[in-house]
């Protein structure tokens, strides 16, 4: 069973407010900040319940006794008689709405992260090792865009890719190798768990190459001694020759700075990797389970539009209503993620 429960911003006092609430509605995409909505039912009608909820008050969406989402109610909706309708955003909403400066001299990817989430009062649940130097100036940034910076460098030198999402009020940093899942729901409390893939409730896919390429080539700027001015030279290229002879040349061009050329044939080879496919962006909607999250990997074999194989979720929108829970899921393939 779900609840909702409602703690006040000073702390003081807590409600279930679950016997007022209507529909619930949560999503995660592959950022840092997530969003949930709920509407409480109200009157003016004598007896009816109080309705305790107010801005800065802290929502916990509870399953039996496993927290779902925590997160702060920032927006409130009021048209006449209808349902109240509340906006609520995690913790990581605040990292988004402030701007900062800092400077980083030659300091690594996970020192520098830690270092912003902490001046911020972020709790931490993990940030793994991230060896990429940071050595750069943030002026008049958000720590949200500062940090996706800093790991998105990462990603780019090691060809790891990174999901961050706040779980019990912690932001982690994970390996998308790490998130693979599987789901399960129940029809009814004293019925057995069944495989949420077992059944599809919709499903949808597209395939196309129009963001196929199957060479990429790697340029470094470079200054002529003589004249002084730039010439740019290309130091590394991967190709794709079954592609090209399938598809025809589709080239990309892409440049790193001077420093990095060492690493120009590694660069090229995780570039082409990524571009040398077939695209595919698919939708499917289930019985829910609140496991299904952005940046989670799932194994999946649907006979009707065939999508096979392992997708990455790119975007999850979770819907409960009258406790039946579904949820509706964008999926790609992990490599087509930028």
């Amino acid at each position: 069973m779900y609840r909702l429960l409602l703690v006040k911003n000073d702390g003081t006092r807590s409600y279930d407010i679950t016997p007022i609430v209507g529909t619930i509605n949560w999503d995660s995409n592959l950022s840092l900040c997530s969003a949930m909505e709920f509407d409480v039912i109200w009157t003016d009608a004598g007896l009816f319940p109080r309705n305790p909820c107010d801005l800065g008050d802290v929502v916990l969406l509870m399953k039996d006794d496993e927290e779902v989402y925590r997160g702060i109610i920032v927006s409130e909706g009021r048209n006449g008689r209808d349902a109240i309708k509340y906006q609520v955003y995690d913790y990581a909403w605040y990292l988004g709405k402030s701007k900062t400066v800092y400077q980083f001299n030659r300091m690594r990817a996970d020192q520098a992260i830690v270092r912003i989430l902490s001046d911020f009062g972020m709790l931490i649940g993990s940030v793994p090792p991230m060896s990429t130097i940071i050595d750069e100036i943030y002026i008049e940034k958000s720590p949200a865009e500062i940090i996706e910076d800093i790991y998105k460098r990462e990603e780019a030198r090691t060809g790891k890719r990174y999901n961050v999402e706040m779980r019990k009020g912690r932001i982690y940093f994970e390996e998308w190798k790490d998130l693979v899942i599987r789901g399960t729901f129940r029809l009814a409390e004293n019925l057995s768990p069944v495989d949420s893939m077992a059944n599809p409730l919709e499903a949808s896919r597209s395939r196309t190459i129009e963001s196929m390429r199957n060479r990429v080539k790697i340029l470094v700027e470079k200054k002529a001694e003589e004249s002084k001015q730039a010439i740019y030279e290309v130091v590394a290229e991967a190709r794709d020759d079954a592609l090209i002879r399938k598809y025809g040349l589709l080239e990309d061009v892409y440049k790193i700075d001077v420093e990095d050329e060492a690493k120009a044939r590694e660069v090229a080879r995780i570039l082409l990797q990524r571009l040398a496919r077939i695209h595919e962006t698919n939708t499917i909607k289930l019985m829910g389970d609140p496991a299904f999250k952005a940046g989670r990997l799932l194994d999946l074999d649907e006979p009707i539009t065939g999508m096979s194989g392992r997708y990455l979720i790119l975007a999850a929108k979770h819907t409960i209503s009258n406790q039946l829970h579904t949820m509706e899921l964008e999926l790609v393939l992990p490599e087509e993620v930028k």
